[in-house]
C-alpha cells in the first residue's frame, strides 16, 4: 500500500511497484482517484478526517508512507500535524492492527521530535510513533532535497533545486546532498523483508 501515492516520491514508488513482477497487487489511499489505470492497481478513496478509515478489501504486506504536506497548502499548525503526522500514524496503526509488519517511511534529514523547527519536530515525532508500533521491519528515510517535477507548484522550492548543484559541491556527498526522488523511490522499492529497525541517510543504497 502507497500512502501519498500522487506526491513526488510517491508517484514515482507507486510507479515503479507497479512495474515489479514479483508484487502482485498495490493499493492506494486517495481522496480522488489517480489518473492512471493498471491490472495490479487498486484505488480506495479515503475520507482521512472519518474516525473510520478503510484500508481496502486486501491484506497489507508493506506500507509506504510518503505523505506530506507545506506550510504554504496548510498554514494552520493544528492541521498540518493532523496531516503529516494524523493521517501517517492512523494509516500505520490500522495496518499494523490488521497483521502488516513492514513499512517505510519518508521523513527527512535533521527530523527530532525535539527541534525548535516546526517541520523537523513534527518529522520527528511521526518517526518516533512509527517504531513505536512495532513493526518487524521498519524503514525511515532522511533526504535533504528532493529533486524532481511536482504536479503543484512550490516557487520556493524550485528555487532550491536550480541552487542545489551549488548547494552539493559543498556537502561532499553527505547526507544534505539533494537526491532525486526516483533514485529514493527505487531504493524504498527494492529494500523490502529486511527485519528489525533502520534509518537511511543520502547517499542511499540498493544493496
Amino acid at each position: 500500500m502507497v500512502l501519498g501515492a500522487s506526491g513526488l516520491v510517491g508517484s514515482e514508488l507507486l510507479k515503479r511497484l507497479l512495474e515489479t513482477k514479483g508484487i502482485g497487487k498495490v493499493t492506494t489511499l486517495v481522496r480522488k482517484p489517480l489518473n492512471i489505470t493498471h491490472a495490479k492497481l487498486v484505488q480506495v478513496e479515503t475520507d482521512f478526517s472519518s474516525a473510520k478509515i478503510s484500508l481496502g478489501p486486501d491484506a497489507i504486506d508493506v506500507v509506504f508512507c510518503c505523505i506530506g504536506t507545506t506550510r504554504k497548502k496548510t498554514p494552520d499548525l493544528v492541521e498540518y500535524k493532523a496531516i503529516d503526522y494524523g493521517i501517517t500514524m492512523n494509516v500505520a496503526r490500522l495496518a499494523k492492527s490488521q497483521g502488516c509488519q513492514e513499512i517505510h517511511l519518508v521523513s527527512s534529514v535533521g527530523a527530532n521530535s525535539k527541534s525548535s523547527n516546526f517541520y523537523l519536530a513534527i518529522k520527528g515525532e511521526v518517526e518516533e510513533g512509527i517504531q513505536g508500533l512495532g513493526f518487524t521491519s521498519c524503514n525511515i528515510y532522511r533526504p535533504s532535497m528532493l529533486i524532481g517535477k511536482r504536479n503543484e507548484s512550490r516557487p520556493f522550492e524550485r528555487i532550491g533545486q536550480v541552487l542545489t548543484p551549488i548547494f552539493d559541491i559543498l556537502t561532499f556527498g553527505g547526507k544534505y546532498h539533494s537526491v532525486h526522488a526516483s533514485k529514493l523511490a527505487g531504493v524504498m522499492g527494492s529494500l523490502q523483508g529486511k527485519n528489525g529497525t533502520y534509518i537511511f541517510h543520502f547517499p542511499f543504497s540498493e544493496s
